[in-house]
């Protein structure tokens, strides 16, 4: 059951330490100064563009940034925000479904399938669309419960600074590559219309000492950028990179006789984890890495509390055009001067299968 200390079962300040023993192995991750890669650092620059090729995942490390201090600052406010969402009535929440192939809303529990048995999935969800909450008021489109229009600044100004982020990233894997970096950043441009959004998770606390218990499955992300802000450990990834696109299947029976094993990825204080997503794949035949994962309750002593998590995920414009980029560091793929699926549809195509019910 979950700490019973405070009123809020958000609570970090009494979270425990993460299990150090062998029972729950974990990925060595490299660390990157947000700060130093803005200040032009080639060698921290370089440390970044290898550790997109070779896992897709890094720790960015936040503080002396703008953007960075911004996030690890009002991570803690959107969890406790997300609280407020989870604790509304069933009826009210489910008045903000997802459904089909849309990408803003509610996911309830056991929505999702997370292996070839249709067990169902532990955990819920909220995402909050970026496009949504940098517009006035009457620009909205759709109807938000009460505590995300009473914290509609909140967001906007979390969606801003974790979108310019993954813009800097970008930026820097452009030039890595051999691309006009403008190539990359006009699909990705703020004030456009896209699938970025703000996602709120809580997954309940680990029914007993058992493993595993899945509260979201095996899959990789769909965007180009995720920029990920959690307190407990839950996150783990499969040690085999993965570059194939659209890989999102949410059963693990297809990578069990391939060569890997998960590991555990854990929080580190003042940083917020990275991880490329499989339109960076497209964009770069493959160079870079989306890393295929899945999140499960925290292990040992961690695992008695609620598992927050906040998610910024960047994604390509609705109408920009799904093809490998031209640079001297991609291969070519054949496809540089095809038409493409534009993004909103190859995404919507991807979410379906995320959103579908049992």
């Amino acid at each position: 059951m979950p700490h019973k200390e405070s009123s809020s079962e958000f609570t970090p300040e009494s979270y425990p330490p993460f299990p150090a023993n062998a029972e729950f192995p974990t990925i060595d991750l490299e660390t990157i100064s947000l700060q130093k890669i803005q200040n032009g650092d080639e060698a921290e620059q370089s440390r970044m563009f290898e550790a997109c090729k070779d896992w897709g995942f890094f720790y960015l490390e936040l503080s002396g940034a703008t953007q960075g201090e911004l996030i690890h600052s009002k991570a803690d406010d959107v969890a406790r925000v997300a609280e407020k969402i989870f604790q509304l009535p069933v009826d009210e929440k489910l008045k903000y479904s997802l459904t089909g192939k849309d990408l803003f809303g509610y996911k309830k529990v056991g929505q999702t399938q997370v292996d070839s048995k249709s067990t169902p999935d532990t955990a819920e969800f909220f995402n909050i669309s970026k496009n949504e909450m940098i517009v006035p008021n009457d620009k909205m489109t759709r109807q938000w419960p009460a505590p995300v229009l009473e914290n509609k600044d909140l967001f906007s100004d979390y969606s801003k600074a974790a979108h310019s982020i993954g813009l800097q990233i970008l930026h820097i894997l452009a030039q890595k590559l051999g691309v006009d970096p403008e190539e990359i950043l006009s699909r990705h441009k703020l004030e456009e219309w896209a699938g970025d959004h703000i996602r709120m998770t809580r997954g309940p606390p680990r029914k007993d000492a058992a493993m595993p218990e899945i509260q979201t499955p095996s899959h990789t992300d769909f965007g180009s950028i995720t920029v990920l802000m959690n307190w407990l450990g839950g996150l783990q990834v499969w040690s085999s990179p993965n570059r194939t696109v659209g890989n999102l299947s949410f059963d693990d029976s297809n990578i069990a006789d391939s060569a890997g094993t998960w590991l555990w990825v854990k929080p580190k204080p003042g940083c917020a984890i990275i991880n490329l997503g499989d339109a960076a794949v497209k964009f770069t035949n493959g160079v870079l890495c989306s890393g295929r994962h899945r999140v499960s309750p925290a292990p040992g002593e961690q695992g008695k509390w609620p598992r927050y998590s906040i998610v910024y995920f960047v994604r390509p414009n609705d109408d920009c055009r799904l093809k490998t980029l031209k640079g001297e560091g991609i291969p070519p793929a054949g496809d540089e001067d095809e038409e493409g699926i534009n993004a909103k549809e190859w995404i919507a195509q991807q979410s379906g299968k995320l959103n579908r019910t049992k």
